[in-house]
């Protein structure tokens, strides 16, 4: 199946096979709608619709991308060869298409009637938020002097009126556009997206190199050149089949108040100073879904963990040539790798690859192919098996990982753990197998009424 080149085409294929749950009630967008996502994803995790949100003509997707099934299909890839072929066509980038005709901009918003209080659906996600947020747009900026793209998730504070506030800051590469930008004294063009194609949600999130253009990586990524259209009001290209746009640009040397947020460590970051966007203009599908992510949620851990295990994927290859997969089961500050291990120099090799292959990596398990490295369970059990832990586990002290600047000094240090059995010992360690498993059917089995 080829790629999906429209969030929406994702969601109507996923609509058609009984995927999507809707939701018809009126929902309110302070708390209830989170609730309700919350248990949706600790029970089947299937996508939600909310077509009621009050105070809100627009309706609310959410937890598309609870699998990680959805983001190889949305890929148009196979997800047992996901990270190798992600890794391929990284470095393969297609120019956009240019189209003057867009359906993100049927509908066009401009000038002092703008109040993102009004025109935008209010989600407060966390108890103590400091209000409601956009968690799942995409900013999109030119480099203020070679014009290449980048794109990125970043959280914005929908503050009223025709201002946001946003979280961006260097070695972000927005944030070292804004720099640049903001030492010539100017305001960054920018637009949010949201309801993007699939390609520019892993493009934005992925660590392609500074120069790189990230449109062009996200129509590499979809197999297809990323249609795109200019913004009304700005000097800026976004997808012509998004879902919402808001058009304006991150204010020169201007810095207020924003948060508390619930962020996706499950704590909150308090109140800091951060950039402020002027809106200049909203534009979307006349019939638009408004796409919302909690933050450390099913849906934000695979957005957020399939580029992170494909940026470790590139570093582990060099040195252990038959990875099974990589996963980050739990959360992203460590990842799992499944290795068919041919010496005994493989497991450490791929432990310190990892280590120092993504900064905010700090604790990295190697366990052999028969492990399933997205089943917590599965990876304790090699822990608790085949670990030796007089030598198999490795400290780096002081290194530092995740550096948000209030919680920077619990994360120094980085543990790996060689979880993968001795080659010597394998038949020792080969595990049991049971015939028949996999065709049986319980309902064949058992007794329909329960009380017989």
């Amino acid at each position: 199946m080829p790629a999906f080149e429209t969030f929406r085409q994702l969601v109507e294929v996923m609509q058609r096979s009984g995927e999507v749950a809707f939701v018809d009630r009126s929902v309110d967008p302070r708390h209830e709608l989170t609730a309700v996502m919350r248990r949706m994803q600790k029970g089947p995790n299937r996508p939600l619709l909310f077509r009621d949100v009050k105070g809100s003509d627009i309706p609310v997707i959410t937890n598309v991308f609870g699998f990680r099934k959805t983001v190889a299909q949305s890929l148009g890839l196979a997800e047992s060869d996901l990270l190798r072929t992600m890794v391929s066509l990284e470095a393969k980038g297609l120019p956009v298409e240019h189209v003057d005709v867009a359906p993100v901009q049927e509908v066009v918003k401009i000038g002092d009637g703008i109040d993102v209080a009004r025109d935008l659906p209010q989600i407060v996600f966390s108890e103590h938020d400091g209000g409601a947020y956009i968690t799942a747009g995409i900013l999109v900026a030119p480099h203020p002097e070679t014009g290449a793209y980048n794109a990125s998730w970043n959280r914005c504070q929908l503050a009223g009126g025709n201002k946001l506030r946003v979280r961006m800051m260097p070695p972000q590469h927005l944030g070292r556009y804004h720099a640049e930008a903001e030492a010539q004294g100017k305001n960054l063009p920018c637009a949010i997206v949201i309801g993007a194609p699939p390609g520019l949600m892993f493009s934005a999130a992925s660590k392609v190199p500074y120069e790189a253009d990230e449109l062009e990586v996200a129509g590499a990524w979809q197999g297809k050149s990323l249609r795109v259209t200019r913004c009304k009001t700005i000097p800026v290209d976004v997808p012509a089949d998004a879902e919402i746009v808001i058009e304006g640009e991150v204010v020169a040397g201007v810095r207020e108040d924003e948060g508390p947020f619930g962020e996706f460590t499950d704590g909150y970051v308090p109140v800091m100073k951060n950039h402020v966007f002027r809106v200049t203009a909203i534009t979307r599908r006349r019939d638009a879904m408004y796409h919302a992510i909690l933050a450390g949620g099913t849906e934000d851990l695979n957005l957020v963990g399939v580029p992170i295990q494909a940026e470790i994927y590139k570093k582990v290859s060099s040195f252990v040539p038959k990875i099974r997969d990589i996963a980050t089961p739990g959360y992203v500050f460590g990842c799992v790798i499944s290795i068919d291990k041919q010496n005994e120099d493989q497991a450490k090799n791929a432990m310190l690859a990892a280590l120092g292959g993504y900064s905010w990596t700090k604790v990295v398990v190697v366990v052999d192919k028969d492990v399933d490295p997205f089943d917590a369970a599965d990876v304790l059990w090699a822990i608790q098996t085949r670990c030796t832990p007089e030598t198999g586990i490795y400290v780096v002290p002081r290194v530092p990982s995740y550096t948000r600047e209030d919680v920077r000094d619990v994360h120094r240090g980085k543990v790996g753990i060689d979880a993968t059995a001795p080659i010597v010992m394998q038949q020792l360690f080969e595990r049991r197998r049971f015939p028949g498993e996999a065709e049986i059917r319980l309902e064949d089995y058992i007794n329909a009424d329960h009380n017989s």
